[in-house]
């Protein structure tokens, strides 16, 4: 579907810089049931916590295709917290997101940052991030039913979420309240003809309140200043097998801020 060659070169670069992110330390906090690397992955869909976001998996896609969009999630967006925590550095924090992506052999195949209005004074975010992910998949071109399956799926997995014992979703929403700028993604990610593609909705959000709820509650926007991203990406797998090992080790003491979540 996307044609990606890419020189040795690039590659190594690739690797040198993966290497040099700095992805922070391993959190206090962490959640329970975690996926061993490794473990059998079921079908028909699966879907999991990474980090701030939720993530859908149709059952066709293979479990090493899995496994590299997990990490790569939350590698890029744990590198981007690091180097950009503060509250008005919300366009900086999705470009260095989407930097560190494509690093990770995910390459953007479309993306979209701005910001985000809504009417009324209160919205839902785990609405609002699958009417993003549902522009996404509205402004691509993918064949037969893709669409209508990675929203399926995306929306699947934040429902899967809810069902969940109230400790996970505690553990969920301390991790995006972290230093008082939450970033709320959903995403949903397929295989296409052997090719995996991952299709992401974010929102980012300034809070000037001390709310602690942000899933699954109407959020007060009159207090709240949003953002929106918007990113389709497709996996380029000679970078995405030449920097896995470095991806891993780099994660390492944090991989449980992955946790599967039946669908």
């Amino acid at each position: 579907m996307h044609n990606q060659i890419v020189s040795e070169s690039y590659i190594s670069s690739c690797i040198n810089a993966i290497e040099a992110c700095d992805v922070g330390d391993a959190p206090v906090i962490r959640p329970r049931g975690l996926l061993a690397i490794g473990e059998e992955i079921e079908a028909p869909s699966k879907g999991s916590i990474v980090g701030e976001a939720t993530l859908g998996f149709s059952g066709k896609l293979s479990d090493q295709n899995k496994s590299d969009a997990q990490n790569a999630l939350l590698f890029a967006t744990r590198a981007a917290n690091k180097q950009y925590p503060e509250e008005h550095q919300g366009r900086e924090w999705y470009l260095r997101f989407r930097e560190v992506m494509t690093l990770a052999g995910w390459t953007p195949i479309h993306n979209f940052y701005s910001n985000l209005g809504v009417e009324g004074t209160s919205v839902r975010m785990d609405k609002l991030v699958l009417e993003i992910l549902g522009s996404v998949l509205a402004n691509v071109a993918l064949p037969g039913l893709t669409s209508v399956l990675m929203l399926k799926v995306a929306g699947d997995a934040i429902s899967a979420l809810q069902k969940r014992d109230t400790a996970a979703l505690t553990v969920y929403e301390r991790n995006l309240l972290d230093h008082g700028v939450g970033g709320v993604s959903t995403g949903a990610c397929v295989e296409l003809d052997g090719e995996a593609i991952m299709a992401l909705g974010t929102v980012r959000f300034l809070r000037k309140n001390t709310s602690t709820k942000v899933m699954f509650v109407d959020v007060d926007v009159r207090n709240v200043s949003l953002y929106r991203g918007e990113t389709l990406f497709a996996k380029n797998t000679d970078v995405a097998n030449a920097v896995r090992e470095s991806i891993k080790k780099k994660l390492f003491g944090v991989i449980d801020q992955i946790e599967e979540i039946d669908i």
